[in-house]
């Protein structure tokens, strides 16, 4: 339910778990989640995440929160969870419908989000944050109960796919469906040869794409771990084109991550090797998640030809022109 009255109501409810004296919300973004800023009088500012109904397990979200704490603790900026009244980070509210919505407060970090004619230094940046980001999990041991999805084939693109179909995107044609089908089944051939090694393949961030990033100045902060899960670690590459991998600047991008992971993260040939893979996989989840998401303002604004260009894209991954420059 997305009407904003009801949507305050639940902010305010949430509100009520926390030590804050006169917390104003004041709603930011109505799109997976929920998100609110919240002020008080005392200037402190917060950021109130609602999440959506039925995707997350009150356990998924505390594997979430766990990771944060860890890696803010190890010098990383990243959102940090606010405790309740309680000591817990997490509040659970009534719905409608019987549903109930789960909460988290995080402290607010200021910075702005990028746009695709960001300066491709911001993604050396990037490249350098993701591979502190997974040198932390190759070494971090996880609690007890910790539990997270897993991005593979079959959550991604398959028939347990989190986000949607991808052949049940209104337009689809036969002849659509036959090239993505092709395009899959040699993806999930390359996955299955790469493996998944805990040096390839661990809990990432899994969708450190531009909206989830906050730039300011020479500083840039990854937000938004709704998602992270386990999967391959150059996943998090793919995902940091998602809705732009034809733009033209896509060359320069992945060359200014790939050495900006290259200094403090090990990269192979093979690493270089699955990208495309990657990258094709993610923008087919991404033309499923259109399918779900065909009301919204986000998804009219990729256009009308982006269904097209989508298939276009595959057929050069097809034909092996899909970042063939890498490396």
């Amino acid at each position: 339910m997305t009407d904003p009255a009801f949507l305050y109501q639940q902010a305010h409810a949430a509100l009520s778990g926390y030590p804050l004296r006169d917390a104003r919300p004041t709603l930011v973004s109505i799109s997976e989640n929920v998100i609110f800023r919240v002020d008080t009088t005392g200037g402190e500012r917060y950021a109130l995440r609602l999440h959506r109904p039925g995707y997350h397990t009150a356990p998924e979200i505390c594997s979430e929160l766990a990771w944060l704490d860890a890696l803010h603790a190890s010098g990383l900026e990243v959102p940090l969870p606010v405790p309740g009244h309680d000591g817990q980070c997490l509040r659970t509210l009534p719905g409608d419908n019987g549903m109930t919505r789960h909460a988290v407060m995080f402290a607010w970090m200021d910075g702005n989000e990028p746009t695709p004619d960001i300066d491709p230094a911001a993604f050396a940046r990037l490249g350098h944050i993701t591979a502190r980001l997974h040198d932390h999990s190759r070494h971090w041991t996880r609690p007890d109960g910790f539990v997270r999805k897993a991005w593979v084939p079959a959550t991604m693109t398959g028939p347990h796919a989190l986000w949607g179909q991808w052949d049940s995107v209104p337009g689809m044609t036969g002849a659509g469906r036959d090239l993505i089908a092709h395009c899959l089944r040699q993806v999930d051939a390359q996955l299955a040869d790469y493996g998944t090694p805990p040096h390839r393949f661990g809990l990432i961030h899994a969708d450190l794409r531009l909206a989830n990033l906050l730039v300011s100045g020479t500083h840039t902060r990854v937000i938004d771990f709704d998602d992270c899960g386990l999967s391959w670690f150059m996943q998090d590459l793919a995902a940091a084109l998602s809705f732009h991998e034809d733009h033209p600047h896509v060359p320069r991008w992945v060359d200014h991550w790939l050495r900006g992971y290259a200094t403090s993260g090990p990269l192979t040939q093979a690493d270089l090797d699955i990208l495309p893979a990657l990258v094709i996989q993610r923008r087919i989840q991404l033309l499923a998640w259109t399918g779900t998401h065909h009301d919204t303002q986000q998804v009219h604004s990729l256009g009308p030809d982006w269904s097209d260009r989508t298939l276009g894209l595959c057929q050069a991954w097809m034909q092996g022109r899909l970042l063939r420059h890498i490396g």
